[in-house]
């Protein structure tokens, strides 16, 4: 029988081939095995004693936010004391903060004015809405690990373009009871909850600023 030439493998390549092998698959599991798990959170958990809203109550539309770029990202974001602004690998929002946001202002927002009525920016729903909500966040993020700075504007249009839209603001610092992240998104559960009530006054009292907020000062979006 002939042998082909292709197959007559010089032994010291062959060895070198063979311990190549070995270390990139030593390498690859090596890098495999200490990449830490990605662990997502959502926001906006609904209440398991709320009842059904009314299909009658009042139409919102939650959105368009404005967010700052540390927001505009799937990684949880903490702000360092040196100003410097570290962005978590391992500790995500699911589909992004933006989406988290809005969906759990609506949900909140539908519960608190019993309203199935109340959607998110953006939205396809089939009536009219009667208020409007643009959001400008100015400062969401986790500060010293041991506070969450909220810092947010919000205008409330009627249906009526013709009407002026009223300017609210909530500016305050919420507890971070740990360090690990499931502290923090806790913190952003209570803000949100807070900011929820804040809105629902905001249309029960329309034009009238609400106690965290004020009309004055410009609103960009």
């Amino acid at each position: 029988m002939t042998t082909c030439p292709s197959a007559r493998t010089n032994p010291r390549r062959r060895r070198a081939l063979l311990a190549a092998s070995i270390l990139t698959v030593a390498v690859a599991g090596g890098c495999l095995g200490r990449s830490p798990d990605v662990r997502h959170f959502v926001l906006g958990r609904p209440t398991p004693a709320a009842a059904a809203p009314s299909v009658d109550g009042l139409a919102v539309l939650v959105g368009p936010v404005r967010l700052p770029e540390y927001l505009q990202r799937a990684q949880i974001a903490r702000l360092d004391p040196s100003g410097e602004v570290r962005l978590d690998e391992t500790n995500r929002w699911l589909g992004g903060f933006e989406s988290n946001l809005l969906r759990a202002l609506a949900m909140g927002l539908a519960e608190r004015l019993d309203s199935a009525r109340v959607v998110s920016h953006p939205s396809k729903a089939p009536f009219e809405m009667d208020y409007r909500i643009r959001i400008h966040v100015d400062d969401l993020v986790a500060q010293d690990g041991e506070r969450l700075r909220v810092r947010i504007r919000w205008a409330l249009q009627p249906s009526d373009p013709e009407e002026p839209a009223g300017l609210f603001m909530m500016d305050r610092a919420f507890p971070i009871a740990a360090v690990e992240a499931e502290a923090l998104v806790a913190a952003h559960e209570t803000a949100l909850a807070e900011l929820v009530e804040a809105m629902a006054r905001s249309i029960e009292q329309e034009g009238t600023p609400v106690a965290d907020g004020s009309g004055d000062g410009a609103f960009a979006q």
